[in-house]
């Protein structure tokens, strides 16, 4: 628990010192899809463990759940979307995905070598960072289909 909290609060640090909050409106709808997959995932472990979290009580957990979502997802994602390359070619969109896959794999890592996190089943920090790249594309992507979204309604 102690963990989550300390994530959650170094994360809310790192978005009101880094964070261009001009473009909150523009990030925060796919900041708010990542935060609704993350509870959905959380959800779909209690019945089929992948990962689970070191925590004593239920409540203990949805409270770590609630913290990941509100704190590291969202600022990791707006985030992402704030360093977007200005030139988005296939390279730099690459590049930039795995930076930011590097990034979250080392914290789920951190979090299973403390023993904040324990992987279940067939899980493994393999089939996290393969689903890494997946969101941070679906993220991407999402990001980029509202844009277009809104500037043809605005025509």
């Amino acid at each position: 628990m102690i963990f989550s909290a300390v994530l959650f609060s170094v994360s809310w640090i790192c978005f009101l010192l880094l964070a261009n909050k001009k473009y909150f409106l523009d990030f925060s709808p796919t900041c708010y899809l990542g935060m609704i997959i993350g509870f959905l995932t959380d959800i779909l472990t209690d019945s089929y463990p992948l990962w689970e979290y070191d925590a004593g009580s239920d409540m203990q957990e949805f409270l770590i759940e609630t913290l990941d979502e509100f704190g590291v997802y969202f600022v990791t994602i707006y985030l992402f979307l704030q360093t977007l390359p200005k030139m988005q070619t296939v390279w730099t969109m690459t590049r930039h995905i795995f930076l930011w896959s590097l990034y979250s794999i080392a914290l789920e890592w951190v979090a299973i070598k403390t023993g904040y996190m324990k992987h279940g089943l067939w899980w493994s920090l393999g089939c996290s960072y393969l689903s890494d790249w997946l969101l941070f594309i679906s993220f991407y992507l999402h990001h980029k289909m509202r844009d277009k979204y809104l500037a043809n309604r605005s025509c």
